[in-house]
């Protein structure tokens, strides 16, 4: 990572990146055990804090944790979410800070999905249980306006689920920082492939779990059919500046310019990969957090999304 790569990121978030080059952080250590155990702890330290007194509520079960803030409004939209982590890492548990202030902003519940990991599980497995138990609390809520979200390869799950597996459910589909090509690496590999939070080198490995599941069902966010264009609900995009993924996101905002009502973009220039993970500890993460929250998730006035046929659909 040169100086010049150094300084374009955000203050708070280059004193981390060369604290983690001093300590000698190594992206692998050869075990995949390992390296889950200590990107947790990294978060742990770094990023998030102990749950704060602030009167939200954690309902935590087999498959998924709610997050319901003190102040509740009917009126806005129940978020589901799917985290990221290449499909390898992470858990709820490790997103739940960023997740509270999220639903505490929203003034709405937010309810985190869990998934089986590669490689000990396939994609298809992941997907097959992600759809399961999200339908499920589809019907459950009714005729209420949903968001599905996600961020890195949550973004690119809940876009694949939104079209092909639960089309005309959601009322807006959230993405943070995306995976959105699994074939091509554009030039923000070569800038921010080192040092910046998810190495380029990392991102190949996912990829190379991803892809076959994403090919085998011809779903390329880049070449989507004119049947998938047609159910794609509003979507949000947001983007981080010194991402390895910062420039397929932009690209994916410029094709489909023109093409998608409600398309919004949100850029945050001198942020680095998975900041939400750092909204416990960092201001720059924190306000950020703030904004996504105030833009990418709020639903257009008037805009009522039924899932009345749906439910009785399933049902049947």
């Amino acid at each position: 990572m040169s100086d010049t790569e150094v300084r374009s990121l955000n203050v708070e978030f280059g004193r981390l990146a060369a604290a983690r080059k001093i300590m000698g952080v190594r992206s692998s250590t050869g075990s995949l055990a390992d390296d889950r155990v200590n990107a947790e702890r990294w978060i742990a330290r770094f990023g998030s804090v102990d749950e704060p007194d602030d009167g939200a509520t954690i309902d935590a079960g087999e498959h998924s944790v709610i997050i319901r803030p003190a102040q509740e409004d009917a009126a806005r939209p129940y978020v589901m979410y799917i985290h990221g982590g290449g499909m390898v890492y992470y858990s709820t548990a490790v997103f739940r800070p960023f997740l509270r202030d999220l639903a505490n902003t929203l003034h709405a519940p937010v309810e985190a999905f869990e998934y089986p990991k590669a490689p000990e599980h396939t994609v298809e497995e992941a997907v097959e249980r992600l759809g399961k138990h999200i339908a499920a609390r589809c019907r459950a809520l009714g005729d209420r306006q949903l968001v599905l979200a996600g961020d890195s390869v949550g973004g690119l799950l809940s876009l694949y689920l939104g079209l092909r597996v639960l089309p005309g459910v959601f009322s807006r589909i959230v993405l943070i920082y995306p995976v959105l090509d699994l074939h091509t690496e554009r030039e923000s590999y070569r800038t921010f492939g080192e040092g910046h939070f998810l190495d380029g080198a990392a991102m190949r490995l996912f990829k190379s779990l991803l892809n076959p599941f994403f090919s085998e069902r011809a779903f390329d966010p880049f070449a989507l059919p004119e049947s998938d264009l047609a159910r794609l609900p509003a979507c949000s995009i947001v983007t981080a500046g010194c991402d390895v993924l910062r420039d397929e996101g932009l690209a994916w905002v410029e094709h489909l310019a023109g093409r998608s009502a409600g398309l919004r973009h949100q850029h945050f220039p001198d942020l680095p990969h998975d900041f939400c993970l750092y909204a416990g500890k960092l201001n720059s993460a924190r306000s950020a957090v703030a904004e996504i929250a105030g833009t990418a998730f709020h639903l257009e006035e008037g805009h009522v999304q039924s899932l009345i046929e749906f439910a009785a659909t399933a049902e049947s």
